[in-house]
Protein backbone atom coordinates (compact mmCIF):
# COMPACT_ATOMS: atom_id res chain seq x y z
CA UNK A 1 0.00 0.00 0.00
CA UNK A 2 1.54 3.37 -1.00
CA UNK A 3 1.52 6.50 1.18
CA UNK A 4 -1.36 8.07 -0.76
CA UNK A 5 -3.67 5.10 -0.42
CA UNK A 6 -2.66 4.66 3.23
CA UNK A 7 -3.52 8.34 3.88
CA UNK A 8 -6.91 7.94 2.21
CA UNK A 9 -7.55 4.71 4.12
CA UNK A 10 -6.69 6.38 7.41
CA UNK A 11 -8.95 9.34 6.56
CA UNK A 12 -11.82 6.98 5.74
CA UNK A 13 -11.24 5.04 8.94
CA UNK A 14 -11.15 8.27 10.97
CA UNK A 15 -14.38 9.61 9.48
CA UNK A 16 -16.10 6.25 9.72
CA UNK A 17 -14.99 5.49 13.25
CA UNK A 18 -16.19 8.89 14.47
CA UNK A 19 -19.54 8.66 12.68
CA UNK A 20 -20.33 5.00 13.30
CA UNK A 21 -20.62 5.78 17.02
CA UNK A 22 -23.78 7.72 16.19
CA UNK A 23 -25.45 4.53 15.00
CA UNK A 24 -25.80 3.42 18.62
CA UNK A 25 -27.25 6.72 19.85
CA UNK A 26 -30.96 7.00 20.66
CA UNK A 27 -31.90 10.63 20.95
CA UNK A 28 -35.55 10.10 21.81
CA UNK A 29 -36.57 13.29 20.00
CA UNK A 30 -39.47 13.41 17.60
CA UNK A 31 -38.77 13.79 13.92
CA UNK A 32 -40.68 17.08 13.70
CA UNK A 33 -38.66 18.58 16.56
CA UNK A 34 -35.44 17.44 14.92
CA UNK A 35 -36.41 19.16 11.69
CA UNK A 36 -36.79 22.62 13.24
CA UNK A 37 -34.27 25.06 11.76
CA UNK A 38 -31.72 25.93 14.44
CA UNK A 39 -29.62 28.25 12.31
CA UNK A 40 -28.88 29.42 8.80
CA UNK A 41 -25.20 29.57 7.80
CA UNK A 42 -24.33 31.20 4.50
CA UNK A 43 -27.89 30.66 3.33
CA UNK A 44 -27.94 26.97 4.29
CA UNK A 45 -30.43 25.73 6.89
CA UNK A 46 -29.16 23.57 9.76
CA UNK A 47 -31.72 21.42 11.55
CA UNK A 48 -31.75 21.01 15.32
CA UNK A 49 -31.44 17.25 14.94
CA UNK A 50 -28.12 17.56 13.12
CA UNK A 51 -26.66 19.80 15.84
CA UNK A 52 -27.89 17.50 18.63
CA UNK A 53 -26.39 14.39 17.07
CA UNK A 54 -23.07 16.13 16.47
CA UNK A 55 -22.97 17.32 20.09
CA UNK A 56 -23.82 13.85 21.40
CA UNK A 57 -21.08 12.22 19.33
CA UNK A 58 -18.50 12.26 22.12
CA UNK A 59 -18.65 8.86 23.90
CA UNK A 60 -17.10 10.37 27.05
CA UNK A 61 -19.18 13.14 28.65
CA UNK A 62 -16.12 14.31 30.63
CA UNK A 63 -14.58 15.57 27.40
CA UNK A 64 -17.61 17.57 26.20
CA UNK A 65 -17.26 21.33 25.95
CA UNK A 66 -19.87 23.79 27.17
CA UNK A 67 -22.84 24.06 24.82
CA UNK A 68 -22.26 27.73 23.95
CA UNK A 69 -18.61 27.01 23.14
CA UNK A 70 -19.63 24.00 21.06
CA UNK A 71 -22.08 26.22 19.17
CA UNK A 72 -19.16 28.50 18.26
CA UNK A 73 -17.11 25.52 17.05
CA UNK A 74 -20.06 24.14 15.12
CA UNK A 75 -20.62 27.46 13.35
CA UNK A 76 -16.91 27.59 12.40
CA UNK A 77 -17.26 24.06 11.00
CA UNK A 78 -20.32 25.04 8.95
CA UNK A 79 -18.62 28.20 7.68
CA UNK A 80 -15.72 26.13 6.35
CA UNK A 81 -18.16 23.76 4.65
CA UNK A 82 -19.94 26.74 3.07
CA UNK A 83 -16.60 28.04 1.82
CA UNK A 84 -15.81 24.65 0.30
CA UNK A 85 -19.16 24.57 -1.50
CA UNK A 86 -18.75 28.10 -2.82
CA UNK A 87 -15.42 27.06 -4.32
CA UNK A 88 -16.96 23.96 -5.95
CA UNK A 89 -15.37 21.25 -3.83
CA UNK A 90 -18.70 19.42 -3.78
CA UNK A 91 -18.92 19.30 -7.59
CA UNK A 92 -15.70 17.36 -8.26
CA UNK A 93 -15.94 13.80 -9.48
CA UNK A 94 -13.63 12.61 -6.69
CA UNK A 95 -15.93 14.09 -4.02
CA UNK A 96 -19.08 12.61 -5.55
CA UNK A 97 -17.46 9.19 -5.92
CA UNK A 98 -16.21 9.22 -2.35
CA UNK A 99 -19.55 10.31 -0.92
CA UNK A 100 -21.34 7.68 -2.97
CA UNK A 101 -18.95 5.05 -1.63
CA UNK A 102 -19.61 6.09 1.97
CA UNK A 103 -23.37 6.02 1.39
CA UNK A 104 -23.20 2.57 -0.12
CA UNK A 105 -21.35 1.30 2.95
CA UNK A 106 -23.55 3.08 5.46
CA UNK A 107 -26.81 2.02 3.80
CA UNK A 108 -26.14 -1.61 4.64
CA UNK A 109 -26.98 -0.86 8.29
CA UNK A 110 -30.54 -0.01 7.26
CA UNK A 111 -30.90 -2.75 4.65
CA UNK A 112 -30.69 -5.78 6.89
CA UNK A 113 -33.03 -7.54 9.31
CA UNK A 114 -31.96 -6.78 12.92
CA UNK A 115 -33.59 -10.00 14.15
CA UNK A 116 -31.31 -12.07 11.93
CA UNK A 117 -28.35 -10.12 13.27
CA UNK A 118 -28.85 -11.46 16.78
CA UNK A 119 -27.11 -14.76 16.05
CA UNK A 120 -24.26 -13.00 14.31
CA UNK A 121 -23.90 -10.53 17.17
CA UNK A 122 -23.75 -13.32 19.74
CA UNK A 123 -20.94 -14.88 17.74
CA UNK A 124 -19.18 -11.53 17.52
CA UNK A 125 -19.47 -11.09 21.29
CA UNK A 126 -17.70 -14.37 21.91
CA UNK A 127 -14.87 -13.15 19.68
CA UNK A 128 -14.92 -9.80 21.46
CA UNK A 129 -13.94 -11.66 24.63
CA UNK A 130 -10.78 -13.03 23.01
CA UNK A 131 -7.68 -11.60 21.34
CA UNK A 132 -5.65 -13.29 18.63
CA UNK A 133 -2.03 -12.81 17.68
CA UNK A 134 -1.54 -13.82 14.06
CA UNK A 135 1.00 -13.60 11.26
CA UNK A 136 0.14 -13.55 7.59
CA UNK A 137 1.57 -13.72 4.11
CA UNK A 138 -0.19 -11.79 1.37
CA UNK A 139 -0.18 -12.66 -2.30
CA UNK A 140 -1.71 -9.65 -4.00
CA UNK A 141 -4.65 -10.22 -6.33
CA UNK A 142 -7.20 -7.57 -7.21
CA UNK A 143 -10.92 -8.39 -6.93
CA UNK A 144 -11.32 -7.87 -10.69
CA UNK A 145 -8.25 -9.84 -11.68
CA UNK A 146 -8.54 -12.15 -14.69
CA UNK A 147 -9.12 -15.88 -14.10
CA UNK A 148 -5.55 -16.51 -15.22
CA UNK A 149 -4.05 -14.00 -12.78
CA UNK A 150 -6.31 -15.22 -9.98
CA UNK A 151 -5.18 -18.80 -10.50
CA UNK A 152 -1.54 -17.71 -10.62
CA UNK A 153 -1.90 -15.89 -7.28
CA UNK A 154 -3.71 -18.83 -5.70
CA UNK A 155 -1.06 -21.30 -6.81
CA UNK A 156 1.66 -19.04 -5.39
CA UNK A 157 -0.16 -18.92 -2.05
CA UNK A 158 -0.47 -22.72 -2.04
CA UNK A 159 3.24 -23.03 -2.78
CA UNK A 160 4.17 -20.69 0.08
CA UNK A 161 1.95 -22.62 2.48
CA UNK A 162 3.57 -25.89 1.46
CA UNK A 163 6.98 -24.45 2.38
CA UNK A 164 5.65 -23.61 5.86
CA UNK A 165 4.03 -27.02 6.32
CA UNK A 166 7.33 -28.61 5.29
CA UNK A 167 9.06 -26.91 8.21
CA UNK A 168 10.43 -23.64 6.87
CA UNK A 169 10.02 -20.84 9.45
CA UNK A 170 6.95 -18.69 8.78
CA UNK A 171 8.93 -15.47 9.11
CA UNK A 172 11.45 -16.60 6.48
CA UNK A 173 8.71 -17.52 4.03
CA UNK A 174 6.92 -14.23 4.73
CA UNK A 175 10.03 -12.14 4.09
CA UNK A 176 10.74 -13.91 0.83
CA UNK A 177 7.20 -14.20 -0.53
CA UNK A 178 4.74 -11.72 1.04
CA UNK A 179 3.47 -8.70 -0.88
CA UNK A 180 2.65 -6.89 2.38
CA UNK A 181 5.45 -4.33 2.63
CA UNK A 182 5.26 -4.20 6.41
CA UNK A 183 6.86 -7.65 6.47
CA UNK A 184 10.21 -5.86 6.38
CA UNK A 185 9.71 -4.65 9.94
CA UNK A 186 7.29 -7.19 11.45
CA UNK A 187 8.14 -10.50 9.71
CA UNK A 188 4.44 -10.79 8.90
CA UNK A 189 3.28 -10.55 12.54
CA UNK A 190 0.18 -8.37 12.83
CA UNK A 191 0.17 -8.29 16.62
CA UNK A 192 -2.98 -8.86 18.67
CA UNK A 193 -6.44 -8.01 17.38
CA UNK A 194 -10.04 -8.78 18.17
CA UNK A 195 -13.43 -8.78 16.45
CA UNK A 196 -14.10 -6.28 13.63
CA UNK A 197 -10.48 -5.16 13.42
CA UNK A 198 -9.71 -7.25 10.35
CA UNK A 199 -11.60 -7.70 7.09
CA UNK A 200 -14.35 -10.33 7.52
CA UNK A 201 -12.86 -13.31 5.61
CA UNK A 202 -9.53 -12.80 7.38
CA UNK A 203 -11.19 -12.61 10.79
CA UNK A 204 -13.33 -15.67 10.08
CA UNK A 205 -10.28 -17.74 9.15
CA UNK A 206 -8.16 -16.50 12.07
CA UNK A 207 -10.80 -17.32 14.69
CA UNK A 208 -11.18 -20.81 13.25
CA UNK A 209 -7.52 -21.62 13.96
CA UNK A 210 -5.79 -22.76 17.13
CA UNK A 211 -2.26 -21.57 18.00
CA UNK A 212 0.32 -23.07 15.65
CA UNK A 213 -2.20 -23.83 12.90
CA UNK A 214 -1.76 -22.45 9.37
CA UNK A 215 -4.75 -21.66 7.15
CA UNK A 216 -5.42 -22.60 3.58
CA UNK A 217 -5.31 -19.59 1.21
CA UNK A 218 -7.96 -17.06 2.30
CA UNK A 219 -9.40 -14.75 -0.36
CA UNK A 220 -10.02 -11.08 0.45
CA UNK A 221 -10.20 -8.00 -1.79
CA UNK A 222 -6.44 -7.64 -1.27
CA UNK A 223 -5.57 -11.10 -2.53
CA UNK A 224 -4.78 -14.46 -0.91
CA UNK A 225 -3.59 -14.70 2.69
CA UNK A 226 -1.81 -17.50 4.50
CA UNK A 227 -2.60 -17.03 8.19
CA UNK A 228 -0.82 -18.52 11.17
CA UNK A 229 -2.26 -18.02 14.64
CA UNK A 230 0.51 -17.56 17.19
CA UNK A 231 -1.56 -17.06 20.34
CA UNK A 232 -5.08 -16.71 21.67
CA UNK A 233 -5.77 -15.04 24.99
CA UNK A 234 -8.71 -13.58 26.94
CA UNK A 235 -9.47 -9.95 26.19
CA UNK A 236 -7.54 -7.45 28.26
CA UNK A 237 -10.53 -5.13 28.26
CA UNK A 238 -9.81 -1.43 27.96
CA UNK A 239 -7.29 0.78 29.70
CA UNK A 240 -6.57 4.45 30.17
CA UNK A 241 -2.97 5.57 30.40
CA UNK A 242 -0.76 8.62 30.52
CA UNK A 243 2.49 8.77 28.63
CA UNK A 244 5.57 10.87 28.06
CA UNK A 245 6.96 10.77 24.53
CA UNK A 246 10.19 11.94 22.96
CA UNK A 247 9.78 12.00 19.22
CA UNK A 248 12.09 9.92 16.99
CA UNK A 249 10.03 8.62 14.05
CA UNK A 250 11.15 5.55 12.13
CA UNK A 251 13.77 6.56 9.59
CA UNK A 252 15.06 9.48 11.66
CA UNK A 253 18.73 10.41 11.69
CA UNK A 254 20.73 8.42 14.26
CA UNK A 255 21.60 11.61 16.16
CA UNK A 256 17.89 12.42 16.58
CA UNK A 257 17.24 8.91 17.86
CA UNK A 258 20.14 9.06 20.32
CA UNK A 259 19.03 12.49 21.56
CA UNK A 260 15.46 11.31 22.12
CA UNK A 261 16.62 8.15 23.88
CA UNK A 262 18.95 10.16 26.15
CA UNK A 263 16.14 12.57 27.03
CA UNK A 264 13.60 9.83 27.80
CA UNK A 265 16.13 8.04 30.01
CA UNK A 266 16.78 11.26 31.92
CA UNK A 267 13.03 11.73 32.42
CA UNK A 268 12.76 8.13 33.65
CA UNK A 269 15.50 8.78 36.22
CA UNK A 270 13.61 11.85 37.45
CA UNK A 271 10.44 9.75 37.81
CA UNK A 272 12.37 7.17 39.82
CA UNK A 273 13.45 9.97 42.17
CA UNK A 274 9.82 10.84 42.83
CA UNK A 275 9.01 13.70 40.48
CA UNK A 276 5.41 14.11 39.27
CA UNK A 277 4.54 12.13 36.14
CA UNK A 278 1.90 14.67 35.08
CA UNK A 279 4.28 17.61 35.48
CA UNK A 280 7.08 15.89 33.57
CA UNK A 281 4.63 15.01 30.81
CA UNK A 282 3.33 18.57 30.59
CA UNK A 283 6.83 20.03 30.45
CA UNK A 284 8.69 17.46 28.37
CA UNK A 285 6.41 15.27 26.24
CA UNK A 286 6.51 15.78 22.47
CA UNK A 287 2.94 14.47 22.16
CA UNK A 288 1.35 17.89 22.59
CA UNK A 289 -2.27 16.72 22.64
CA UNK A 290 -1.79 14.55 25.75
CA UNK A 291 0.94 16.73 27.29
CA UNK A 292 -1.64 19.49 27.78
CA UNK A 293 -3.52 17.04 30.02
CA UNK A 294 -0.58 15.72 32.00
CA UNK A 295 0.05 12.99 29.44
CA UNK A 296 -3.41 11.43 29.87
CA UNK A 297 -5.00 9.63 26.91
CA UNK A 298 -8.48 8.32 26.15
CA UNK A 299 -9.57 4.74 26.79
CA UNK A 300 -8.41 2.15 24.24
CA UNK A 301 -8.33 -1.59 23.67
CA UNK A 302 -6.10 -4.10 21.94
CA UNK A 303 -5.58 -3.43 18.25
CA UNK A 304 -6.57 0.25 18.48
CA UNK A 305 -3.03 1.56 18.99
CA UNK A 306 0.32 0.57 17.52
CA UNK A 307 1.31 -2.85 18.83
CA UNK A 308 4.55 -1.84 20.61
CA UNK A 309 2.76 0.83 22.65
CA UNK A 310 -0.37 -1.24 23.27
CA UNK A 311 1.45 -4.37 24.46
CA UNK A 312 3.65 -2.39 26.84
CA UNK A 313 0.63 -0.54 28.24
CA UNK A 314 -1.47 -3.68 28.79
CA UNK A 315 1.51 -5.41 30.43
CA UNK A 316 1.53 -2.92 33.31
CA UNK A 317 0.26 -4.85 36.29
CA UNK A 318 -0.96 -2.29 38.79
CA UNK A 319 -2.65 1.09 38.52
CA UNK A 320 -0.10 3.84 39.09
CA UNK A 321 2.85 1.82 37.81
CA UNK A 322 4.78 2.94 34.76
CA UNK A 323 7.04 1.30 32.20
CA UNK A 324 10.68 1.76 31.44
CA UNK A 325 11.23 3.65 28.16
CA UNK A 326 9.45 1.84 25.30
CA UNK A 327 10.41 2.19 21.62
CA UNK A 328 7.69 2.62 18.99
CA UNK A 329 7.69 3.77 15.35
CA UNK A 330 7.03 7.28 16.67
CA UNK A 331 9.76 7.50 19.27
CA UNK A 332 10.26 6.61 22.93
CA UNK A 333 7.52 6.45 25.56
CA UNK A 334 7.12 6.05 29.30
CA UNK A 335 3.61 4.75 29.94
CA UNK A 336 1.68 4.95 33.20
CA UNK A 337 -1.46 2.92 33.88
CA UNK A 338 -4.31 5.07 35.20
CA UNK A 339 -7.38 2.81 34.98
CA UNK A 340 -8.37 -0.62 33.73
CA UNK A 341 -11.80 -2.10 33.06
CA UNK A 342 -12.82 -5.59 32.01
CA UNK A 343 -14.61 -6.36 28.72
CA UNK A 344 -18.20 -5.19 28.76
CA UNK A 345 -21.15 -7.50 29.36
CA UNK A 346 -23.31 -8.59 26.44
CA UNK A 347 -25.71 -5.71 27.11
CA UNK A 348 -22.86 -3.19 27.28
CA UNK A 349 -21.04 -4.47 24.20
CA UNK A 350 -24.04 -5.04 21.95
CA UNK A 351 -24.48 -1.42 20.72
CA UNK A 352 -20.82 -1.27 19.68
CA UNK A 353 -20.92 -4.68 17.98
CA UNK A 354 -24.13 -3.79 16.17
CA UNK A 355 -22.67 -0.51 14.95
CA UNK A 356 -19.75 -2.38 13.42
CA UNK A 357 -21.75 -5.19 11.84
CA UNK A 358 -22.53 -3.15 8.76
CA UNK A 359 -18.82 -3.05 8.03
CA UNK A 360 -18.62 -6.76 7.38
CA UNK A 361 -20.09 -9.15 4.89
CA UNK A 362 -22.11 -10.79 7.65
CA UNK A 363 -24.94 -8.29 7.13
CA UNK A 364 -25.88 -10.15 3.95
CA UNK A 365 -27.24 -12.95 6.15
CA UNK A 366 -30.22 -10.77 7.03
CA UNK A 367 -30.96 -9.57 3.52
CA UNK A 368 -33.52 -12.18 2.51
CA UNK A 369 -35.55 -11.81 5.70
CA UNK A 370 -35.42 -8.03 5.37
CA UNK A 371 -36.78 -8.19 1.82
CA UNK A 372 -39.66 -10.40 2.95
CA UNK A 373 -40.60 -7.81 5.56
CA UNK A 374 -40.52 -5.10 2.90
CA UNK A 375 -42.80 -7.14 0.68
CA UNK A 376 -45.41 -7.05 3.44
CA UNK A 377 -44.83 -3.39 4.25
CA UNK A 378 -45.16 -2.34 0.62
CA UNK A 379 -48.04 -4.73 -0.20
CA UNK A 380 -46.05 -6.58 -2.84
CA UNK A 381 -48.49 -8.22 -5.27
CA UNK A 382 -48.05 -10.66 -8.16
CA UNK A 383 -50.71 -10.63 -10.87
CA UNK A 384 -51.69 -14.34 -11.25
CA UNK A 385 -53.08 -13.78 -14.74
CA UNK A 386 -49.76 -12.44 -16.05
CA UNK A 387 -47.75 -15.04 -14.14
CA UNK A 388 -49.82 -17.94 -15.48
CA UNK A 389 -49.32 -16.73 -19.07
CA UNK A 390 -45.53 -16.83 -18.59
CA UNK A 391 -45.65 -20.27 -16.98
CA UNK A 392 -47.69 -21.65 -19.91
CA UNK A 393 -45.40 -20.06 -22.53
CA UNK A 394 -42.13 -21.18 -20.90
CA UNK A 395 -40.40 -24.25 -22.32
CA UNK A 396 -36.87 -25.65 -22.34
CA UNK A 397 -35.86 -23.39 -25.24
CA UNK A 398 -36.92 -20.31 -23.28
CA UNK A 399 -35.16 -21.59 -20.15
CA UNK A 400 -31.94 -22.26 -22.06
CA UNK A 401 -32.05 -18.81 -23.67
CA UNK A 402 -32.53 -20.11 -27.21
CA UNK A 403 -36.03 -18.70 -27.83
CA UNK A 404 -38.17 -15.66 -27.07
CA UNK A 405 -41.72 -15.28 -25.80
CA UNK A 406 -44.36 -14.67 -28.49
CA UNK A 407 -45.62 -11.12 -28.86
CA UNK A 408 -49.08 -12.30 -29.79
CA UNK A 409 -51.33 -12.71 -26.80
CA UNK A 410 -48.83 -11.20 -24.36
CA UNK A 411 -50.79 -9.65 -21.44
CA UNK A 412 -50.79 -5.89 -21.08
CA UNK A 413 -50.54 -5.72 -17.28
CA UNK A 414 -47.70 -5.92 -14.77
CA UNK A 415 -46.14 -9.08 -13.41
CA UNK A 416 -45.85 -7.46 -9.97
CA UNK A 417 -46.31 -4.15 -8.16
CA UNK A 418 -45.34 -2.59 -4.82
CA UNK A 419 -45.22 0.92 -3.31
CA UNK A 420 -46.19 2.56 -6.58
CA UNK A 421 -43.54 0.59 -8.52
CA UNK A 422 -44.21 -2.14 -11.03
CA UNK A 423 -42.66 -4.34 -13.74
CA UNK A 424 -44.57 -4.69 -16.98
CA UNK A 425 -45.07 -8.03 -18.71
CA UNK A 426 -43.01 -6.75 -21.65
CA UNK A 427 -40.06 -5.80 -19.40
CA UNK A 428 -40.30 -9.11 -17.56
CA UNK A 429 -40.18 -11.00 -20.84
CA UNK A 430 -37.09 -9.04 -21.86
CA UNK A 431 -35.50 -9.80 -18.49
CA UNK A 432 -36.14 -13.52 -18.86
CA UNK A 433 -34.86 -13.64 -22.45
CA UNK A 434 -31.64 -11.85 -21.53
CA UNK A 435 -31.11 -13.82 -18.35
CA UNK A 436 -29.87 -16.87 -20.21
CA UNK A 437 -29.54 -20.18 -18.41
CA UNK A 438 -28.77 -18.80 -14.93
CA UNK A 439 -31.53 -20.92 -13.42
CA UNK A 440 -30.75 -24.63 -13.61
CA UNK A 441 -34.22 -26.19 -13.90
CA UNK A 442 -36.57 -27.58 -16.51
CA UNK A 443 -39.66 -26.73 -14.46
CA UNK A 444 -41.48 -23.66 -15.95
CA UNK A 445 -43.16 -22.74 -12.67
CA UNK A 446 -39.87 -22.87 -10.73
CA UNK A 447 -38.17 -20.90 -13.50
CA UNK A 448 -40.75 -18.10 -13.32
CA UNK A 449 -40.91 -18.07 -9.51
CA UNK A 450 -37.13 -17.88 -9.27
CA UNK A 451 -37.00 -15.06 -11.82
CA UNK A 452 -39.73 -13.06 -10.04
CA UNK A 453 -37.91 -13.57 -6.74
CA UNK A 454 -34.58 -12.41 -8.16
CA UNK A 455 -35.68 -9.29 -10.02
CA UNK A 456 -38.26 -8.17 -7.44
CA UNK A 457 -35.76 -8.58 -4.58
CA UNK A 458 -33.29 -6.42 -6.44
CA UNK A 459 -35.89 -3.75 -7.22
CA UNK A 460 -37.32 -3.71 -3.69
CA UNK A 461 -33.86 -3.18 -2.25
CA UNK A 462 -33.17 -0.41 -4.75
CA UNK A 463 -36.41 1.30 -3.80
CA UNK A 464 -35.73 0.98 -0.08
CA UNK A 465 -32.25 2.36 -0.60
CA UNK A 466 -33.72 5.35 -2.45
CA UNK A 467 -36.02 6.33 0.46
CA UNK A 468 -33.61 5.84 3.38
CA UNK A 469 -33.18 9.57 3.95
CA UNK A 470 -36.98 10.01 4.10
CA UNK A 471 -37.64 7.04 6.38
CA UNK A 472 -34.70 7.35 8.77
CA UNK A 473 -33.61 10.75 10.18
CA UNK A 474 -30.45 9.18 11.63
CA UNK A 475 -29.40 8.09 8.16
CA UNK A 476 -30.08 11.54 6.75
CA UNK A 477 -27.94 13.24 9.41
CA UNK A 478 -25.14 10.72 9.09
CA UNK A 479 -24.98 11.31 5.35
CA UNK A 480 -24.95 15.03 6.01
CA UNK A 481 -21.98 14.58 8.30
CA UNK A 482 -20.18 12.44 5.73
CA UNK A 483 -20.84 15.14 3.15
CA UNK A 484 -19.58 17.96 5.34
CA UNK A 485 -16.68 15.95 6.77
CA UNK A 486 -15.19 15.23 3.36
CA UNK A 487 -15.51 18.86 2.31
CA UNK A 488 -13.93 20.04 5.56
CA UNK A 489 -10.98 17.68 5.11
CA UNK A 490 -10.33 18.79 1.53
CA UNK A 491 -10.60 22.55 2.04
CA UNK A 492 -8.64 22.41 5.31
CA UNK A 493 -5.86 20.61 3.46
CA UNK A 494 -5.68 23.43 0.92
CA UNK A 495 -6.20 26.33 3.30
CA UNK A 496 -4.10 25.18 6.25
CA UNK A 497 -2.29 21.83 6.27
CA UNK A 498 -0.76 21.86 2.79
CA UNK A 499 -0.03 25.56 3.05
CA UNK A 500 2.01 25.01 6.19
CA UNK A 501 4.13 22.46 4.32
CA UNK A 502 4.56 24.60 1.19
CA UNK A 503 4.83 28.17 2.55
CA UNK A 504 8.41 28.11 3.85
CA UNK A 505 8.69 31.90 3.71
CA UNK A 506 5.49 32.40 5.67
CA UNK A 507 6.58 29.83 8.25
CA UNK A 508 9.89 31.56 8.88
CA UNK A 509 8.20 34.96 8.99
CA UNK A 510 5.83 33.61 11.63
CA UNK A 511 8.86 32.46 13.62
CA UNK A 512 10.55 35.86 13.32
CA UNK A 513 7.41 37.66 14.53
CA UNK A 514 6.95 35.31 17.47
CA UNK A 515 10.50 34.55 18.62
CA UNK A 516 9.60 35.40 22.18
CA UNK A 517 7.44 32.26 22.29
CA UNK A 518 10.44 29.98 21.71
CA UNK A 519 12.88 31.01 24.42
CA UNK A 520 15.66 29.19 26.20
CA UNK A 521 17.37 30.22 29.40
CA UNK A 522 21.04 31.16 28.93
CA UNK A 523 23.66 32.78 31.12
CA UNK A 524 22.77 36.07 29.47
CA UNK A 525 19.06 35.56 30.11
CA UNK A 526 16.19 34.28 27.92
CA UNK A 527 17.25 33.81 24.31
CA UNK A 528 15.23 32.65 21.25
CA UNK A 529 15.97 29.10 20.16
CA UNK A 530 17.13 28.60 16.55
CA UNK A 531 14.37 27.91 14.02
CA UNK A 532 15.79 24.44 13.32
CA UNK A 533 15.27 23.38 16.94
CA UNK A 534 11.67 24.58 17.25
CA UNK A 535 10.46 23.94 13.71
CA UNK A 536 7.81 21.43 14.81
CA UNK A 537 6.36 23.91 17.33
CA UNK A 538 6.43 26.72 14.79
CA UNK A 539 4.60 24.56 12.25
CA UNK A 540 1.88 23.78 14.79
CA UNK A 541 1.54 27.42 15.84
CA UNK A 542 1.50 28.64 12.24
CA UNK A 543 -1.21 26.12 11.43
CA UNK A 544 -3.29 27.41 14.36
CA UNK A 545 -2.75 31.00 13.20
CA UNK A 546 -3.79 30.21 9.61
CA UNK A 547 -6.92 28.48 10.88
CA UNK A 548 -7.82 31.43 13.10
CA UNK A 549 -7.32 33.90 10.26
CA UNK A 550 -9.44 31.76 7.97
CA UNK A 551 -12.32 31.61 10.45
CA UNK A 552 -12.20 35.37 10.95
CA UNK A 553 -12.38 35.87 7.18
CA UNK A 554 -15.36 33.52 6.89
CA UNK A 555 -17.16 35.25 9.76
CA UNK A 556 -16.95 38.53 7.88
CA UNK A 557 -17.88 36.95 4.55
CA UNK A 558 -20.96 34.86 5.42
CA UNK A 559 -24.14 35.59 7.38
CA UNK A 560 -25.04 33.40 10.36
CA UNK A 561 -28.54 33.58 11.84
CA UNK A 562 -29.46 31.58 14.94
CA UNK A 563 -33.05 30.87 15.94
CA UNK A 564 -32.78 31.66 19.66
CA UNK A 565 -36.08 29.98 20.50
CA UNK A 566 -35.04 26.70 18.89
CA UNK A 567 -31.62 26.92 20.60
CA UNK A 568 -33.36 27.22 23.98
CA UNK A 569 -35.35 24.06 23.12
CA UNK A 570 -32.13 22.29 22.15
CA UNK A 571 -30.56 23.21 25.48
CA UNK A 572 -33.56 21.78 27.34
CA UNK A 573 -33.45 18.55 25.33
CA UNK A 574 -29.76 18.02 25.95
CA UNK A 575 -30.15 18.81 29.64
CA UNK A 576 -32.99 16.27 29.91
CA UNK A 577 -30.91 13.72 28.02
CA UNK A 578 -28.01 14.13 30.48
CA UNK A 579 -30.36 13.82 33.47
CA UNK A 580 -31.70 10.56 32.06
Amino acid sequence: MNNGSLRNAMRQKTILSSILFLLSLSTGFSQNADEKILMTVAGMDVEAGEFIRMFNKSPDPDYKVELDEYLRQFIAFKLKVADAMEHGYDTTSSFMEELSGYRQQLAQSWLSDPDIKETVLRKAYQRYLEEINASHILVSCKPDASPEDTLKAYNKAVSLRERIISGEPFADVAKSGSDDRSVIVNNGNLGYFTVYQMIAPFEEAAYSLQPGMVSEPVRTPFGYHIIKVNDRRPSGGRIRVAHIMKSAPAGSDEKIIQKAEKEINEIYERLEKGESFARLASENSDHRESAANGGEMNWFGTGEFINDFSEAAFAIRDTGDYTKPVRSPYGFHIIKLLERKAPGSWEEAKPFLESRLDQSELVAMGKKSFIEKLRKEYAFNIDPRVKNWFVKKTDTLIISGKAKYPLRGRPKGNIYSFAGCSLSAADFASYLENRGNKTITTNPLRFIDTAIEAISSEEIMKYEDSVLEKKHPDFKYLMKEFHDGILLFEISSDKVWNKVQEDTAGLKLHYEKNKDRYLSETSAGPSPLPFSEVQADVISDYQDWLNEQWINELTRKYNVNINDQVFVEVKKRLANDQDN
